[in-house]
């Protein structure tokens, strides 16, 4: 297992990328601009840096100190490549994000690591370094602009709990359902809500609401792996979505999920307990439904999950 860089200043290409290399088994760190890598790098240094050419404050360029991938969309010519080969970069990934690609250059980079050292200093490299900055200038501010419009309207982490929204879990499982197909993966989808959050509300205030949600939230990141995606849906629902997982791996994870919910309760000092209910899919990779569609299936299985439950109340 690597540890790897990624820096980028877009949160759900971070997270992408998290979720693809926590899945081949490395560990990530994250920064959303050279800045922030440069502080990481005092307290630790990765196996593999993977990052943007161009960002706010500073360019990938200024990294170049430890192995490292440069991602990019636009920037692929001669005269990027050859200023990334004299700092001894010699991986560009293109964008948008393809995983076996990725998987491959991330593969070959730590396996074949180059003798890195820091960034040369000749006035020949400075100013090819500034040509380089100056041309893209003006392409990269029109793209930015265009950017900070759309990130305007665009939020992809829930306040309240810190996860993932609908939005987030949407255009995240798109990606990763795309990801597990190509590849043969089985998923899983796991959909659930907090029971009786009204009755939390009502009894014990908003606030108390508030955070048996966060409380929730918590727990699933707990109980599952850093490669599953984790969201509120809104209200009291979330959903779990877990890559390359059968029944055998899922039913181990509710059980823990359980345990996990009654450790709290346990310890827990208020005055209500946490309970869910739970609807559980599992996708075949040859299927064809989208995640429209496997959500629809899950919310059914929840469904019939609630009126289980409320039977064996009846008979109790």
């Amino acid at each position: 297992m690597a540890t790897i860089l990624i820096v980028d200043d877009h949160p759900s290409k971070r997270e992408l990328f998290a979720t693809l290399l926590a899945y081949a088994g490395h560990h990530t760190l994250e920064a959303s601009n050279g800045n922030e890598a440069l502080k990481l790098l005092e307290n630790e240094i990765p196996d593999l840096i993977i990052t943007d050419i161009l960002m706010p404050n500073m360019d990938g360029f200024t990294l170049a100190s430890v192995p490292i991938i440069f991602q990019t969309a636009h920037y692929l010519t001669e005269e990027v490549r050859r200023l990334a080969s004299d700092c001894g970069v010699h991986h560009i990934l293109g964008k948008p994000i393809e995983p076996e690609p990725l998987f491959d250059m991330v593969n070959q980079a730590l396996i074949h690591r180059p003798s890195v050292s820091n960034l040369p200093k000749t006035k020949e490299f400075q100013q090819q370094h500034l040509q380089l900055l100056a041309t893209k200038l003006y392409q990269k501010v029109t793209e930015l602009e265009k950017t900070n419009i759309h990130l305007q309207n665009l939020s992809l982490t829930d306040d309240l709990t810190g996860i993932s929204n609908r939005r987030g879990f949407m255009i995240r499982a798109e990606e990763l359902l795309k990801f597990a197909r190509r590849l043969g993966y089985p998923m899983c989808l796991l959909y659930l809500d907090l029971d009786r959050l009204k009755h939390i509300n009502d009894t014990f205030g908003h606030l108390a609401g508030d955070n048996a949600l966060r409380d929730l939230a918590r727990i699933l990141t707990q109980t599952f792996r850093e490669s599953d995606t984790i969201a509120r849906l809104g209200g009291d629902e979330f959903a779990v979505l877990a890559i390359h997982s059968t029944a055998s791996h899922v039913e181990p994870l509710q059980r823990r999920l359980q345990s996990n919910l009654k450790a709290h309760n346990a310890s827990a000092k208020h005055r209500y307990r946490l309970a869910i209910s739970l609807g559980v899919i599992h996708l075949d990779p040859k299927s064809n439904l989208t995640i429209h569609e496997v959500l629809n299936q899950a919310d059914g299985a929840l469904y019939a999950d609630k009126q289980q439950k409320q039977k064996g109340n009846k008979r109790d």
